[in-house]
């Protein structure tokens, strides 16, 4: 079967996904030497980073 007539099936059998995503609530975002600096401009979304075997890194 070529890929066309696979996705066909796929479409008539699979029901649509429901993607349910949180609200971000506002807050006053980092300045800008610091939202560089850490990769985000809210600080709600600055989470630690962990490279390997759980050490943390900054």
């Amino acid at each position: 079967m070529d890929f066309c007539k696979n996705l066909e099936m796929a479409q008539d059998i699979l029901p649509l996904a429901i993607a349910t995503v949180p609200m971000q609530p506002w807050e006053t975002p980092y300045n800008a030497a610091t939202a560089l600096k850490q990769g985000t401009i809210f600080p709600c979304l600055d989470k630690p980073f962990y490279v390997t075997g759980g050490e943390k890194h900054a």
